[in-house]
């Protein structure tokens, strides 16, 4: 009998599971595939060097808009499915449009998490000065309110856009300009002068990849003179800690990555406030 009760809530347990990812397929934000170029870039030689095409992926809210928008940049591993989908989820129903930026698939790179993360850096900034004129060329989307949010690597390129003057060196019409940024466990010894967009960074404590202690340290050097930074380190959370497929946790380049709900819940939600009071 014991035998027989145990086989019953295994069956009812697979069942369970299975309607759930039915429920969550079903209610998953749509995506569409996109293709734009990166931005073209002006040499100081007077030159040009012509941007690349790229590959992304559309969310969009239900209307006619304009709506505020997210470019959402990936980290050095590149784009996994979960990466598609999480922000998509997290800021649609919202009233945002999010383009997701796919700066390996067109140019054939698997991961640059080791010795050419600098260089892929370089080549990648001018992918979301192309993804927010993409954007800007919509009609359902509002140019003025337009944010950068990124992961790992891609949150060295959120941190990026948000310098001063950083988009001088790219073609962009009018006065495109990112309006804020946001950057998920970015490596902050890499980043430049501060922000001069309002500027909000998440960190993991024990965060063994991209130490919060770098983060802090750099943050202390930018002085308070400027828009606002605000700096969250989740105690207990380590890389990574936003998506759902990094659990259980593992190794990835010597780093430890791991998937922590509390800290990924509460990111999403202030993410959440601070683009509405920046893009609103």
């Amino acid at each position: 009998m014991p035998r027989t009760v145990t086989f019953q809530a295994v069956v009812v347990l697979m069942l369970w599971c299975a309607v759930r990812a039915l429920i969550a397929d079903a209610q998953a934000t749509p995506l569409e595939r996109v293709e734009f170029e990166s931005a073209s870039q002006r040499l100081i030689s007077g030159g040009l060097i012509r941007g690349d095409p790229i590959q992304g992926y559309l969310a969009k809210p239900d209307g006619a808009g304009p709506f505020p928008a997210v470019v959402g940049l990936h980290g050095c591993a590149g784009m996994h499915d979960t990466t598609k989908q999480r922000l998509a989820d997290d800021l649609v129903g919202r009233g945002y449009v999010v383009l997701l930026v796919d700066s390996y698939a067109t140019r054939g790179i698997e991961q640059a998490c080791k010795s050419t993360a600098f260089a892929t850096f370089v080549r990648r900034r001018p992918d979301a000065y192309g993804a927010l004129d993409f954007l800007g060329r919509q009609p359902f989307v509002d140019p003025r309110r337009v944010a950068a949010v990124g992961f790992s690597a891609g949150a060295w390129l959120s941190l990026s856009v948000a310098e001063p003057n950083s988009f001088e060196p790219f073609l962009l019409p009018g006065n495109l300009r990112f309006r804020a940024a946001a950057a998920f466990y970015p490596p902050c010894q890499g980043a430049g002068a501060r922000p001069a967009k309002p500027t909000l960074i998440f960190i993991g404590a024990l965060d063994d990849w991209t130490p919060a202690a770098n983060c802090s340290h750099k943050i202390a050097n930018w002085g308070d003179d400027g828009p606002s930074v605000e700096f969250v380190v989740y105690p207990g959370a380590h890389h990574g800690f936003y998506y759902p497929h990094l659990q259980p946790g593992r190794t990835l380049f010597g780093h430890w990555l791991e998937y922590n709900g509390e800290a990924a819940d509460d990111a999403s939600y202030r993410l959440r406030q601070f683009l509405d009071r920046h893009l609103n």
